[in-house]
């Protein structure tokens, strides 16, 4: 028999560590908002001081003067680095009611992150993805190196378009296909360098599902492989099934090895009518599907209307990782091309 004192000491043990930890969690979310208001008033002197005097050198000196100072009295946060930082924080963040709400998701370490990128568009939508997923620092960093805001659909769309969905991320935490899709998905954590069948893609992918989960979004979830649907005693399969949380939808996804062809989309189709049927639950939204091929065929798909088809995507997926100057040159190309595009069909219209 369980000793009634045993169990009521470990049930007393319990509420009493889970007070501690939701006090800790507290206290940490406290500290990191009283500090990043701190940097941000810090940066804002300094700034109110520049305007002041509005001499092109004095900046410079004062900072490393402040530096000085400060490192003796409170330690090497305050070296001159981290003072520049502070003011550039204040000029990129000037809103303190904004600020101050940001604060309590996002620790100083990531305003350090998004005080370094230029474009406010690009900002915002890494600011909007890091709350929405919880990214921390390291995962933002990652998300930045591996250029995710150019291989987001997003980045094709006019400003406005960018803008809207952002607001739907930040205001009613709804999340839009262009938000989540991206092109091209890199794979490299595969190992698949040399010749390799799709069952070998598609086990590879399933051996390290939780990094391929990572490169797809964190709201995606997985429901089957291969999954068998009949149509007119037809067997097909669809190579990989999965949900998106935050758009409510299942994502089917099909594997290619070669090229994009335009019966790839006839294929897809069939998939989406018949998990629309058969699999959709109340309250979900429509099916997608995510082509990933070698290679996207861009007169076919351009042909085919799959630009901007609100249920079929289409991507690459790259099983080496260029080196970051040719993915570069390679995704500020596809933009320029999409938002040429986009320019050509607003004039015909």
């Amino acid at each position: 028999m369980n000793n009634p004192k045993l169990t009521n000491n470990s049930e007393l043990l319990e509420s009493i560590i889970s007070l501690i930890e939701h006090a800790r969690k507290r206290v940490a979310f406290s500290v990191n908002s009283e500090l990043v208001m701190l940097y941000w008033k810090i940066g804002k002197s300094i700034n109110d001081d520049f305007s002041k005097m509005g001499k092109a050198d004095y900046g410079k000196k004062q900072i490393e003067k402040l530096s000085n100072e400060l490192s003796l009295r409170y330690g090497s946060g305050f070296k001159k680095r981290n003072l520049q930082s502070f003011v550039k924080f204040n000029a990129v963040f000037p809103d303190f009611e904004i600020l101050h709400a940001l604060s309590a998701k996002l620790s100083w370490t990531h305003f350090r992150h998004f005080i370094y990128i230029d474009d406010e568009i690009k900002r915002e939508f890494y600011m909007q993805l890091c709350i929405y997923e919880r990214w921390s620092v390291r995962t933002l960093q990652e998300r930045i190196d591996s250029m995710l805001f150019e291989r987001t659909a997003i980045s094709r769309k006019p400003e406005k378009t960018i803008s809207e969905d952002l607001i739907k991320l930040k205001d009613d935490e709804k999340m839009s296909p262009d938000l989540v899709f991206r092109d091209p998905y890199v794979l490299d954590f595969l190992g698949l360098h040399d010749s390799y069948s799709e069952k070998d893609l598609e086990s590879a992918i399933l051996a390290n599902l939780q990094n391929f989960l990572i490169e797809m979004g964190s709201d995606f979830a997985f429901i089957a492989r291969q999954k068998r649907i009949v149509i007119d005693d037809e067997d097909f399969k669809i190579d990989l099934l999965f949900f998106h949380r935050g758009l409510r939808r299942l994502v089917a996804i099909d594997l290619k090895l070669d090229k994009f062809k335009a019966e790839y989309k006839g294929q897809m189709e069939l998939y989406l009518r018949w998990l629309e049927h058969n699999e959709q639950k109340e309250g979900e939204n429509a099916p997608i599907g995510l082509i990933l091929c070698s290679k996207k065929s861009k007169e076919q798909i351009s042909y085919l209307m799959l630009d901007n088809h609100e249920q079929i995507k289409v991507a690459e997926y790259l099983t080496v990782l260029p080196d970051k100057r040719t993915l570069e040159s390679k995704l500020n190309l596809a933009i320029e091309i999409a938002k040429n595009a986009l320019g050509s069909e607003e004039k015909e219209k």
